[in-house]
Formats: C-alpha cells, sequence, structure tokens
C-alpha cells in the first residue's frame, strides 16, 4: 500500500507542529517542475510562477524572501526570490530555512552562525555559556536547541542569546513555549535504561521548570505541547491507551481503553485512534466525527485532512469540517494540510500525474501551468558546525615515540580492555560483564571512540594473535566395563577465560567523513602525514597515502579513502612493502550524512510505536520532511 505510507508520513510528522499559522513565518514559494526531467522554478501558493526551468538541483522553500540551492559539491548557496535570483551571502556546508528573517548556517570551515536575509552575520556559535557548539537545530517558533560537543543540550533565541543554559542530555524542540528535556545528572541511568530513575523536565522559554515527572510515570509522551496540552500514554491490562495533560501535569482527558493513539491537538479539540480508525474528539470525551478514517490531521479553523481506503490498494485523500462534511466535490492522491503553508493554500494531486494549488473552500487556482513535482523541503534540521581545529586535532591524539592516545607499545591486554570499558564501548550481556574475557578469544583487536578536537574516530589496538582464550580441566568419564578392562573418554569441562601472552603490534585511528569531517579528509591526511614526517623520514608517498619510518624504527602507514582516512602506527612489517598506488587520486565522496540528536522520544527505542492503521509506513523524522515530494 505504498500509496498512502508516504503521505501518513506527511501528516504523522505534523502531529507535533501548531496549529498557528504563522509561527515560523510563512512559505512564499515553492519548488516546482514542469516536467520530470525539467529544470526547477518557483511557484507562488496563489499560482504566480517566480521563474521557471532555472536550477538543475531542488531548491528549498521560499521564506522571508530568500532560498537556498544545494550544490554539486554538496554544499549550499543562497539566492534572492527574484524573477532572476541573485546570489547573496557567503559559500555554506550547512544551512537551515529562514525563519522569522534569520537563519542558522555554517560557512565552510567554520562554526555554526545565525545570518540575516542579507548573509550578513548576527551571531557566530562558536560556544555558548563556555562550552563549544556542535551543532544546532533549526529554529521552531522562536526558539532552536543546541548541542555542545560533550552531547549537552540548551536552547537560544533568535538573537542567538541563551534562555536554557546547556544542562540537559536530551531535550525536544519548542512546543508551545516549552521544552520536554531530561537534565544530564540522569545520562548514566538512561544509558542502562533505568527508566524508574529518570525524570523528564517541563522547561519554559526562560528557563524555568514548569513541572516534572518520573519517565516511568508514562509509556510514552508526545514530543511537544500544542495549545498548554500534551498527550500521554500508559498501560491498562497489558493495553496501552491514550489520554491528556495540561502545562500543569494535571489530566485533562483521562487515559481510556477507547483512545488508543492521540494525533494533533488543536485548542480543545483532537483526532484519536479507537483501534479501528482515526476520529476527532474534544477534551470533555465528546466525539465530533466517529472514528472511521484511515488517518485524520486536524488542520484548525474547521478543517481536517482525511484518508479513506478507496479499495484493497489504495487510498485518497479529502477535506472535512468538524462535523464531517466534505469541502468540495474532490478526493486526492494526495493532500497537505493548509497550515504547511500560510493557512490559505494547500498542495493536492487529483491524480497521478499533476500537482494542482487549493484555496480553503477547495477551488482550484486558475491558470496554473503543468506541475509534475513540487518541493516542500526547508533546509537541513541540524545545522552543524563546519569547524575542524586539524593543528588541535594531531594534538589531542598525543602521538609520540612510545604511542598514541596515552597507551604505549608496551600496553597489557587486561589494561587495554579495561579502557575500552571506561570508553563505555566493551560488549556485555546479562551472562557476562563488560570487560569479561569471555569476550575476547575470537579477536586480536580492541577498539573504542575517541573525540580529538571533538570529531568522532574509531582507535583500535591490534595484537599479534587472539586477546584470551577458554580454559579447560579434563574429567575422565567411565563408559562402560567388562571384567578386568573398562572403556573410557576424556570430558573438557571449561573452568574460564585467560589473557594470552600477545603483544600489541600496531595503532589504527579512523576518521569518516560523516558531519564536521565532511569534505575535510585530504587536509586530516595531510595534517597527520606533517606529524609522522617531523618524527621521521618518507619511504614512499602520493596524494592519497604515504609510508613513513619513524626514528624509533616504526612504521606509520596513512591513505585515505572515498570516505575515510586511516592512520596506522606501529610495527607494520616491511615498510617498503606497504602497497600506496591504490589510494594514488582518489576523491572524497560527495555524500553527506544526516544527523538528529537528542530527542526525547528515542530515549526508549525497545517501545514499538502504535500508529493506527495498518500501513507501510516508514519511520518519519518529526523534524524536518521533504513532504509534497515524497509523494
Amino acid at each position: 500500500m505504498r500509496q498512502i505510507s508516504y503521505v501518513f508520513a506527511v501528516l504523522t510528522a505534523l502531529l507535533f507542529a501548531s496549529c498557528s499559522k504563522t509561527d515560523n513565518g510563512k512559505v512564499e514559494f515553492i519548488p516546482f517542475q514542469e516536467t520530470a526531467d525539467g529544470q526547477w522554478g518557483m511557484i507562488s501558493l496563489d499560482g504566480k510562477v517566480l521563474f521557471s526551468e532555472e536550477f538543475k538541483n531542488k531548491p528549498t522553500v521560499v521564506r522571508d524572501g530568500r532560498f537556498f540551492v544545494q550544490t554539486a559539491e554538496g554544499g549550499w548557496e543562497m539566492f534572492d526570490a527574484t524573477e532572476k535570483p541573485q546570489k547573496v551571502g557567503a559559500d555554506y556546508a550547512h544551512v537551515s530555512g529562514f525563519r522569522n528573517g534569520v537563519a542558522l548556517v555554517a560557512e565552510k570551515g567554520k562554526p555554526v552562525s545565525i545570518i540575516d536575509t542579507d548573509g550578513k552575520t548576527k551571531k557566530v556559535l562558536d560556544k555558548i555559556e563556555g562550552k563549544e557548539v556542535d551543532g544546532v537545530r533549526t529554529f521552531e517558533k522562536g526558539y532552536a536547541v543546541f548541542m555542545t560537543v560533550d552531547s549537552l543540550f540548551g536552547v537560544i533565541d533568535q538573537s542567538g542569546d541563551c534562555v536554557i543554559k546547556p544542562e540537559y542530555c536530551v531535550m525536544n524542540n519548542c512546543g508551545d513555549g516549552k521544552f520536554l528535556a531530561v537534565n544530564s545528572k540522569y545520562r548514566n541511568d538512561l544509558k542502562k535504561g533505568k527508566k524508574a530513575k529518570v525524570k523528564f523536565t517541563v522547561l519554559t522559554t526562560s528557563g524555568s521548570t514548569a513541572f516534572e515527572f518520573n519517565a516511568d510515570k508514562y509509556e510514552d509522551v508526545r514530543q511537544m505541547f500544542s495549545d498548554g496540552l500534551l498527550p500521554i500514554c500508559v498501560k491498562k491490562d497489558g493495553k496501552e491507551t491514550w489520554g491528556i495533560i495540561n502545562d500543569k501535569g494535571e489530566e485533562v482527558v483521562k487515559p481510556s481503553l477507547k483512545i488508543k493513539n492521540i494525533g494533533n491537538i488543536c485548542g480543545d479539540k483532537f483526532t484519536y485512534y479507537n483501534g479501528e480508525g482515526w476520529g476527532l474528539m474534544n477534551t470533555k470525551g465528546e466525539t465530533l466525527i466517529r472514528a472511521k478514517y484511515e488517518f485524520l490531521y486536524y488542520d484548525g479553523d474547521n478543517m481536517l485532512v482525511a484518508i479513506v481506503k478507496k479499495d484493497s490498494d489504495t487510498f485518497e485523500s479529502k477535506y472535512v469540517n468538524e462535523k464531517d462534511e466534505q469541502i468540495g466535490d474532490e478526493t486526492y492522491v494526495s493532500a497537505t494540510p493548509f497550515t504547511m503553508f500560510d493557512g490559505e493554500h494547500a498542495i493536492v494531486k487529483p491524480n497521478d500525474k499533476i500537482y494542482s494549488i487549493i484555496t480553503r473552500d477547495a477551488s482550484v487556482i486558475a491558470g496554473l501551468p503543468d506541475i509534475v513535482n513540487i518541493s516542500t523541503y526547508e533546509g537541513e534540521d541540524y545545522i552543524e558546525s563546519d569547524f575542524v581545529d586539524l593543528k588541535k586535532l594531531v594534538e589531542d591524539c598525543k602521538i609520540t615515540k612510545d604511542g598514541m592516545f596515552g597507551f604505549s607499545f608496551n600496553l597489557k591486554v587486561a589494561d587495554a580492555i579495561k579502557a575500552q570499558v571506561k570508553a563505555g564501548n566493551a560488549p556485555s550481556n546479562e551472562s557476562h560483564k563488560a570487560g569479561d574475557p569471555y569476550w575476547y578469544d575470537y579477536t586480536d583487536e580492541i577498539w573504542m571512540v575517541q573525540k580529538p578536537a571533538s570529531t568522532s574516530s574509531i582507535f583500535e589496538m591490534h595484537y599479534s594473535g587472539k586477546l584470551t582464550k577458554e580454559t579447560f580441566r579434563t574429567k575422565r568419564i567411565i563408559d562402560y566395563t567388562i571384567g578386568d578392562w573398562y572403556w573410557y573418554h576424556d570430558k573438557k569441562i571449561p573452568t574460564g577465560y585467560v589473557y594470552n601472552s600477545v603483544s600489541l603490534n600496531y595503532f589504527q585511528l579512523q576518521f569518516s567523513n560523516d558531519g564536521r569531517m565532511h569534505g575535510k579528509l585530504r587536509d586530516v591526511l595531510n595534517t597527520f602525514v606533517g606529524k609522522f614526517k617531523s618524527m621521521g623520514k618518507i619511504v614512499k608517498q602520493n596524494n592519497g597515502a604515504a609510508v613513513i619510518s619513524t626514528n624509533d624504527r616504526k612504521t606509520a602507514f596513512m591513505y585515505m579513502e572515498k570516505k575515510k582516512v586511516v592512520i596506522m602506527y606501529g610495527n607494520l612489517g616491511d615498510a617498503n612493502k606497504l602497497v600506496i598506488d591504490k589510494y594514488k587520486d582518489v576523491v572524497e565522496d560527495g555524500e553527506n550524512a544526516g544527523i538528529s540528536y537528542g530527542y526525547l522520544n528515542s530515549l526508549f527505542p525497545d517501545r514499538k510505536n502504535n500508529g493506527g492503521g495498518n500501513y507501510d509506513t516508514e519511520e518519519v523524522d518529526t523534524v524536518a520532511v521533504d513532504t509534497v515530494a515524497a509523494y
């Protein structure tokens, strides 16, 4: 049933949005294509074509007269929304869309900053409250959640001023002037999945605490408040039931077996799922629309988007009012809420070939061009700093003649395992705790995450053989006897594990081109080559690899692949036999990984989502979804 899955994803993504039409400013123009393989143009919601067939790569929507287009290299450029769009500002590694006159960007090689529509920097967000910033989520309702390099979350306003200090290990986006968060003092309990020991905090935009509740009080909660209300889930007789609390933590709608899920809230009304279908209810418990739809999204101002089953394999969308009266005569392959844009217009797909734009009375805008594709992408949802201090990167690795990261070539296996446990990277289960030699009889290496210069890398210690071995005692078993003769076999009975007498051969460090390391692999390679060159002499080198023999008879082998740089240092055998030809002229992969961190609703991933409805839907990032383009 793929026809419903993406439509459902769009509306699911909007469950956490406010009913307000102007929280983030209005969408002014939307990217569109007139042919499937054509260039992208821009069209306003009242049907005016600003320009057509202009950009090969898909632009973002227009807010505040500005939009962004991704370059072939994976960066971004900003343009003004004019008939002949002109570039404004700098070249960017990461961008959000504009929200009420400001956008979050990271220029290439620089930290995150706030810019205005002229591309002028209003504030650099390299450090907040004395902590280095890893990245910032896009502004929502005038506020943005930021994350420091030590994975703590806080909040800034649109001026870049800190309104909630980075003291939380989890933080959801702003909803109705409130944030759901978890204080960092519960970090260890979160890691161990000890839900009963964790408290959720509801914070205001000034940083004050509205109220707190234990994480195990509810089976689940929605991501954010809407109109002072928050859907919550509890289990009754092993079954999930949903209700609503207010911004004081008081029950407004008592969890009930007839409410198996809650969608979005507008005022005193909300959509709900009863196990068979979606309907509309008010906080008094009165049913306004019977639960009969495959999905129902409340769009505000007496308007709802309803999905109905057309036949066994296909679905269609329509608009209805609170009395369940259809608005207009048409049904659609897909339809967006009006609140996605300006509150007055929506995008619909009347058939599989074209899109249309309609007004609130379902009238089609006249004179539209052929629209075969439309996008509502607004930009990245997490704007990561693009700054990496390469000098500090190498310094933090603590490379000496004796080893790396403070570990020496004489490091014993037992001590290496202790370091892995301390780093939180050791395997464990109920039967065998972290650090148990049981885990290491199959491997000759130990790995852990290291974060030089606030980047992320995989650090490995490679030994000359398997790290541990299982030990046994022998028990003789008599099988049978005949006279003075007997037959037996010896049974090996496990007695535990011991460390093998192996030596550390070499260290290995790997940087992938994710996040802020994207586009910097060659610079990273060259910086490490320079470091090891100062410790010895080059044996062989090309533009993608180098072999260096150090003054202490160790070998450093560094090479670059499309998605990573690898540094090996230690006893690597004959340096002249190391092959580097295959790394010559290697080019870094242009793909850049998306990032999303620290949402409260992903704390306890063992719980399955009950979306209501049996669709083959996919997991949806509810912060930013390329909605219409996905249909």
